[in-house]
């Protein structure tokens, strides 16, 4: 029965919810496809820098600082796209890694790169000091 003033006409709900529903789903989509890449991203920017922070000693050790950042994607859950790259420029130790994002919505990237450089560490005993 119809009150006075009221204006739901017949089947409203229904067209409401069919358009809502996939609206809620998608932004549920986005935001899940967003945190998942700002956790990749996390992962790479902690591998490089961890990597050249290896990289950077008096060792110099790019063998080491690779197997590095290999090793901190692995334990944070992540997947590796390729190799890390590692190299020294000038007075700097500079990692590359790229790492895999999970696809659940479109348009959003494959995988995320992050390099991360430190400056090399140089010993000057206290003499020369």
């Amino acid at each position: 029965m119809k009150k006075f003033g009221d204006t739901v006409e017949r089947g409203e709900t229904i067209i409401s919810v069919v358009i809502a529903v996939p609206v809620v789903l998608s932004m549920l989509l986005i935001s899940v496809q967003a945190t998942l890449f700002l956790h990749s991203a996390h992962i790479a920017a902690l591998a490089s820098t961890k990597g050249a922070s290896l990289a950077a000693n008096s060792d110099q050790n790019l063998g080491s600082a690779i197997n590095s950042a290999t090793i901190t994607v692995a334990e944070m859950g992540g997947q590796l796209v390729g190799s890390p790259s590692a190299s020294i420029l000038g007075q700097f130790a500079m990692v590359t890694v790229q790492v895999a994002v999970p696809n659940i919505a479109p348009f959003f990237p494959d995988s995320v790169i992050r390099t991360a450089e430190e400056p090399l560490e140089v010993f000057v005993p206290e003499d020369e000091r």
